[in-house]
This record gives C-alpha cells, sequence and structure tokens, in this order.
C-alpha cells in the first residue's frame, strides 16, 4: 500500500545533548542513562503538549507541533524538568514552516533550518526562528529576545534568531552561539555632533542639530536607529568606532561636527561602515544659519540616501523634516530649552521650562514648547518631585494648547498616552494613541510606555518584552535599564533586579528610584541590618525625596526596632503636608503593610485612590503587599482603579505594499540590464541610486526595492559588481597592463581605494595584487 505524502505548516522540534559522544567515550553507562532520561521527559512533555515524536536519533530528537505556542509551552516544560537536580545539558531549536511528511518521515527546508537552529544553541537554552518569533508576538505569557542574524551552514539568506526567557531557562548572549552572527545591517547610531565653535555655550546648538537628525531617520520604516540617550552616552568620549558599534549593535555609524562663526555655519558628516572601519561617504555644508531648517533636511536626506545605496532597499518620504515657521533666533531658545530638559533633574527641568516659557510669549503658534513644558511637568508629578495633582494640571493647559496647534506631532500622542494612563487612568485611550504614535515613529520612549501600561496591568511578561524593545533601540538609558529590573523586581526575581538597578546607576547616579529597590529587595529578604546601613549611607537624593528616609523606617520595621518605627511613620505622616504628599502616602503604605498594620495601609490605599495618584496603579504587582493581595478589600480597591481590564491590541508598524508586480518587477529589470549594458553609467564614479533611477525614469524608491527584490543586491553591491566585472575584464587585456591596478580601477568606476580594495576582497576573498599576479602568470 503506497503512502500519500501530506504537506502542512508545523512547529519542527530538535533536541540534542551537549557533550554526549564524549560522555560515551568516558563513561558510557553515565550517558545511556541520561539519554533515558532525557526519553523519559522528552515522552512526558510531548504527550502533554500535544506534539508528535517524529524520530529518535542517538542522544536527539525531532518532533512536531501544529501549534508553535504548544511547541515552546513544550520546550520549557522539558527545559525545566531536566535541569532539576543534576542538570541534563540539552539545547532545543524550533522553527515554525512547510514540511513534507511522508509515513513515518518529515523533511522539507522547515526542517533542515530547525536542525541548523538547534545546532547553535547551548546547553540549556531554546532558540527559535523569526518567522516563530512573529507568530507568538501576541502571546504576553512567552518572552523572547532576538540575538541577530546568523549565517546558517547551505541556506542563502541571513536568518533571525530569538532566545526565548522564562525561569529556568539558559539565556546566551551572542558570542556564545556556534554560528556566525551577523548584524542587522539596517541600524545606524547618530553619535553626538562636535561642537567646533570657539564659543562653548554653543554646544546646546550642535546637540539639537543631532538630535533632529535622529528623529528624522527615525521616520524612516525599515530603518532601526538608535536613541539618543544611547547616542549621547559616548559624547566626549575618545571610543573607536568599532567598540562604539559593537556596543550600540550597530552596522553604521554617523557622525559630525558644527562650526558656527556669526552667521556662518559649517557642517560636516561622515558615515561609516563599522564592520570594515571605513569612511564610505562624507560631506562639508557651508550655509547661513538662517538656512537652519533647509539644511536640516537636506542633511537627513542625503544621509538616508546614502544608507540606502549602502546597505539596502527601504521606503522614504521626499522630506524628513518639516521646517517650523518659526525665525532661526526662537528655534535655537527652543533648542536651549530642550538641551536643559534632558538633563532630568530638577532644577534643569525647572529651567527648561522657564525657556520654554519665554519662546512660548514670543510665538504663540509654535507647537514643540508646549509638548515639551508638558513634558516637564509631567516628569515632576511622575517623579514625586511637585505634587502630581498641580503637576498634571499645569501639563495639560500646554497640552491642550499643543493639540490646538499640531495634533498629529508623534509626541502629542504620547504625552497623550501618558496623560490617559497616569492621570485618567483609561487603558483602552492609552493604547489608542500609543498605536497612533507607532505608525508615526517608533522610540524607546513609546516602547518604554508600552511596557509602563502592561505592567499597569498586571501583564509584566508582556512588559519585559516591550521593555527589551526600549533596550534595543537605547542600551544605555539609566531609565530603561532601571524599568528592566524593576520589572524583575515585581517578578520576585531579585537577583536578576539587581544588575539592572546598579547599571542604571552607573549610568546616571541621581537617579532616585533604584536605590529604594535596592534596599528594599534587602528589606523583603530578611537583611535589616543591611538594608538599614545601606540607606543610612543614601545621600539625600534632593529636596521632598523620601527615599533615605522610608527606607530606614522599612529596615527598622524588619528589625523590630518600634522607637525608630514610631520615628519614622511620624516623620512621614508629617510629610502628607508637604508637597513630598504623593510619595509620603505610597511609603506610607509600604511600610505599614511591612509592619502588620494592613487597615491602615488599606486606608491610605483608599484615599490614594481618590486622589488619583499615579504610583496606585503599581501598587497590584509590589512584592511588599503580596500579604494584601487576599485580602477582600484590597482586591476590591484594586477593581476599582479599572472598571474593565483591556485587552491589548498593539497596532503593527505597516510598510507599504510592494510597488511592483512578478511580471512589472520582471520588465524593470530586463530594462535595468539593458541600461547598464548599453549605457555604462556604473562608469560613472560619483553614481548615485537617484541618478540611475532618473535614467530609468522610475522614482528612487521604486529603484531601490526592484533592485532589492529583483537582484537580491543593495545599490552599492549592485553597481560595484558591474565595475568589478569591467576590472577584471581590462586586467585580462594585455593592452592594459601598463596601467597600475588602481588606475584600472578608477577607469572601472570605482571612486576610491578604499572602496576598491574592501569590495573586491569581499567578493574574490583575495586581494587585486594577488588576483593581478595569477592573471598575468596564467
Amino acid at each position: 500500500m503506497t503512502v500519500k505524502r501530506k504537506r502542512s505548516i508545523a512547529a519542527i522540534m530538535f533536541t540534542d545533548i551537549v557533550g554526549y559522544s564524549a560522555l560515551m567515550q568516558k563513561n558510557e553507562f553515565a550517558a545511556m542513562s541520561m539519554r533515558k532520561r532525557h526519553r523519559d521527559e522528552f515522552q512526558r512533555s510531548h504527550k502533554e503538549h500535544h506534539g508528535e515524536i517524529i524520530q529518535y536519533y542517538g542522544d536527539g530528537t525531532l518532533s512536531i507541533f501544529s501549534s508553535g505556542v504548544e511547541a515552546v509551552d513544550c520546550a520549557i516544560d522539558l527545559q525545566r524538568a531536566l535541569q532539576k537536580e543534576n542538570p541534563l545539558p540539552l539545547r532545543i531549536g524550533i522553527h515554525l514552516g512547510d514540511i513534507v511528511l511522508d509515513g513515518s518521515e518529515v523533511y522539507g527546508n522547515g526542517v533542515n533550518l530547525a536542525s541548523r537552529i538547534e545546532n547553535l544553541g547551548v546547553a540549556g537554552s531554546i532558540l527559535i526562528s523569526g518567522k516563530l518569533n512573529d507568530e507568538l508576538i501576541n502571546q504576553p505569557q512567552v518572552n523572547t529576545k532576538s540575538l541577530g542574524y546568523f549565517n546558517l551552514k547551505n541556506l542563502k539568506n541571513p536568518t533571525e534568531v530569538f532566545v526565548v526567557i522564562d525561569d529556568g531557562i539558559v539565556i546566551p548572549e551572542r558570542s556564545e552561539l556556534r554560528g556566525v552572527s551577523l548584524k542587522d545591517t539596517k541600524t545606524i547610531a547618530v553619535l553626538p555632533f562636535v561642537n567646533m565653535s570657539s564659543n562653548k555655550e554653543n554646544e546646546y546648538f550642535s546637540d539639537g542639530m543631532t538630535e533632529e537628525i535622529i528623529n528624522a531617520l527615525a521616520k524612516i520604516k525599515g530603518l532601526k536607529v538608535t536613541s539618543r540617550t544611547s547616542s549621547f552616552h559616548f559624547k566626549n568620549k575618545n571610543i573607536p568606532i568599532a567598540k562604539i558599534g559593537q556596543a550600540l549593535n550597530v552596522s553604521i555609524i554617523l557622525e559630525g561636527s558644527i562650526r558656527l562663526s556669526g552667521k556662518k555655519m559649517r557642517i560636516t558628516a561622515q558615515l561609516i561602515d563599522v564592520a570594515d572601519d571605513f569612511h564610505f561617504w562624507s560631506e562639508t555644508f557651508d550655509r547661513s544659519v538662517d538656512d537652519i531648517f533647509t539644511v536640516q533636511d537636506e542633511i537627513s536626506l542625503l544621509i538616508a540616501d546614502k544608507l540606502r545605496e549602502h546597505i539596502g532597499h527601504f521606503d522614504m518620504d521626499d522630506k524628513l523634516i518639516e521646517a517650523p515657521n518659526v525665525s532661526v533666533s526662537i528655534y535655537k531658545k527652543y533648542l536651549l530649552g530642550r538641551y536643559h530638559l534632558m538633563k532630568l533633574s530638577l532644577t534643569e527641568t525647572k529651567k527648561a521650562i522657564t525657556i520654554f516659557n519665554e519662546v512660548i510669549k514670543k510665538e504663540p503658534d509654535f507647537p514643540l514648547p508646549y509638548l515639551d513644558a508638558n513634558q516637564g511637568y509631567a516628569y515632576l508629578g511622575t517623579m514625586g518631585m511637585m505634587p502630581a495633582p498641580l503637576a498634571f494640571q499645569k501639563a495639560k493647559t500646554y497640552l491642550d494648547t499643543a493639540l490646538e496647534l499640531d495634533r498629529n506631532l508623534p509626541k502629542s500622542q504620547l504625552n497623550l498616552a501618558w496623560i490617559s494612563c497616569w492621570q485618567n487612568w483609561d487603558l483602552e485611550a492609552t493604547y489608542k494613541h500609543l498605536n497612533n504614535a507607532l505608525e508615526i515613529q517608533p522610540t524607546d520612549e513609546l516602547y518604554l510606555t508600552f511596557s509602563n501600561t502592561l505592567t499597569v496591568e498586571g501583564k509584566l511578561k508582556a512588559a519585559l518584552n516591550y521593555i527589551n524593545k526600549a533596550l534595543e533601540l537605547d542600551p544605555f538609558s539609566a531609565m530603561n535599564n532601571h524599568y528592566k529590573g524593576f520589572l524583575f523586581y515585581l517578578m520576585e526575581k531579585y537577583n536578576k533586579a539587581l544588575p539592572y538597578f546598579e547599571k542604571a546607576l552607573a549610568l546616571k547616579p541621581d537617579l532616585v528610584f533604584p536605590p529604594l529597590y535596592i534596599g528594599s529587595i534587602m528589606a523583603i529578604k530578611g537583611e535589616g541590618k543591611q538594608a538599614l546601613s545601606f540607606f543610612k549611607n543614601l545621600p539625600v537624593l534632593g529636596k521632598g525625596n523620601l527615599t533615605k528616609l522610608a527606607g530606614e523606617t522599612m529596615a527598622h520595621i524588619v528589625l523590630g526596632d518600634a522607637k525608630n518605627i514610631e520615628d519614622g511613620l511620624s516623620k512621614l505622616e508629617a510629610a502628607l503636608q508637604t508637597d513630598a504628599m504623593a510619595n509620603a502616602m505610597f511609603f506610607l503604605i509600604l511600610c505599614h503593610t511591612m509592619n502588620g498594620n494592613h487597615e491602615k495601609a488599606l486606608d491610605l490605599i483608599e484615599k490614594s485612590i481618590a486622589y488619583k495618584l499615579p504610583r496606585v496603579l503599581l501598587l497590584n504587582t509590589e512584592p511588599i503587599l503580596i500579604p494584601l493581595r487576599t485580602n477582600p478589600r484590597f482586591q476590591e480597591l484594586m477593581q476599582q482603579i479599572f472598571a474593565k481590564r483591556n485587552t491589548v491590541k498593539v497596532a503593527e508598524r505597516k510598510y507599504q505594499k510592494p510597488l511592483f508586480n512578478k511580471e512589472i518587477l520582471e520588465h524593470y529589470r530586463q530594462q535595468l540590464e539593458q541600461l547598464m549594458s548599453e549605457k555604462e553609467p556604473y562608469l560613472d564614479p560619483n553614481l548615485t541610486l537617484r541618478d540611475l533611477a532618473e535614467l530609468l525614469e522610475i522614482p528612487p524608491n521604486h529603484l531601490s526595492q526592484l533592485l532589492n527584490e529583483g537582484f537580491n543586491k543593495n545599490f552599492s553591491e549592485f553597481i560595484n559588481y558591474y565595475r568589478l566585472s569591467t576590472f577584471k575584464s581590462k586586467i585580462a587585456d594585455p593592452s592594459q597592463r601598463h596601467l597600475t591596478i588602481l588606475a584600472l580601477a578608477y577607469d572601472s568606476g570605482f571612486n576610491s581605494k578604499t572602496v576598491f580594495n574592501t569590495y573586491f576582497k569581499k567578493v574574490m576573498g583575495i586581494t587585486p595584487r594577488t588576483y593581478w599576479k595569477s592573471v598575468v602568470q596564467n
């Protein structure tokens, strides 16, 4: 009887035991016992999670699942079971793809890919493909992290690999994996432009220019741009470009300088390929300061063009920066306000708000200073630096005016989301504004706010997923690192939380939140003496900051020191009559809960809800309040905060539909090949993507996508392919041998020695001189 082949989509899982062969040679009995334990747990977990076991081979297995979620759940279950007592070094790889079932056998490209991914792994880990990860994106219980792109054996294109994050699962660094890792090529960091002016006070202007370019490039869908905080982490630091690129995980670095002299302005900019450490584009712009808006857009577009030529297709608009309808002097004043606002302290924030008010007085129709003043007051209120109701009232006044002037700015939507969550407690509106902002421009601030909102809902694993996205864009943000530590704190994973709190403080020593949670972890663990010593040695973190007082009080509660407990509680009670009322209320709730006075804590929670104090939104997941969680009154109070729970629906950032169908793509592909053959435009060393698009009579976006989909090349690779072919034909021609190698390269269209040598060696695997010698000898 002939068995029919069946084709289907399945989650394909491979497992094997790391070091099994070596153990088999050393101790056959131990190896066989290990394999039996593996298979016993494998069978149990597959039965529970509806997996179909296809094959056992040596120390390995192959199985399939109809559900990607069940495959990952099974893998987590299996790894946890095998890590108990004597850990068994198992690695697991899973891919979602097309398979062919032929009787008891299964094969297909999906099977090959799953096998390659499993072979990358380390003991205790679960690796999955990008395709499977896409299917898990709306599964908040499954948390993953990208490890980057890898060249896998016998696979044409690089593959993005993710690691599953869960309790008991090993999370390897990318460098620990066994494959050849590739950076995502469409990534860039803009380093702070150096202020070359004689007046050092002009630094705010160079910082502002850098920020504008970052924001402009971040609008391009398909290009991942490192956020401001992480780029500015390297300001005034003499660190090699390769190390900066590695730290930020980017393939391209933009650096530059600005010199102001009267009304004259000189801007230099250069793009550096991190992998090869060479400058593939540079330009100097001599302009009048009066042309600042035009030159910002000009530079951003030119940089985007050169990036697209070098790293491949992405769609971009004809304009990236909209010039505000204000004078240059007003704009410079606004940049000065931004300079102070980004320092994130009470004094600097107040100074920034003062400057924004001066700008508003002179230009009442300019929306940006309203948005930034709103951000300043929201920051002061949320951080407890001024009474939250007063701060939010002031913030709303500025935001209302900004929205009347321009509702579609990304900052408008982000600020609306912030107020909807922390002031209005309206999650549905919060997600609506966040999704609107995501469509306009994804930023680390946006992902952090997604994470904040999910935390409020108690969806901590989903929140962790979004803070990981924020950290990808801004790994040196103190707030992002703190918040990841905070999520681990809420999950009661204290050992995982501490390194992130410590990194946050290393990045920003005056950040007010990490010390509270570092000391709280000591108190929760019952380490009263250590907690007391920690809080006593803590400096006063600013006027009205109660962390030191509250921390010492919590430590005294752990130690059972009645006199000091009473003294601390009295001082916190007194603070309820000051501007620090919101923080005092929060700390009193924690202290009374720790001290066993649950009714008093519940009374204060009820008052906090009545006042709509922001930090009450986080009480439901606070570990110190675990004793209250089973209390019916506490449960009722938590239900009051949100009458209904909203299901999170995060909009995906949509890319433009393909510009070509297959027939049109093939038509233009043939036209381009004919153009390259007949007119040889590649011989022009200054040829740009826009020039070639004009010759082909199609828009630049269309040509970029044509090269990507029709030739699987970016512009530089495509043009240099023709140049290299021309160079090789010239080398083979005896009549050309009187010319130098570099002269032949220039005659072939290459525009620099570095570009020629780098491309030649990359494609041919040898140097041009070695190639020349081999041709001459033959």
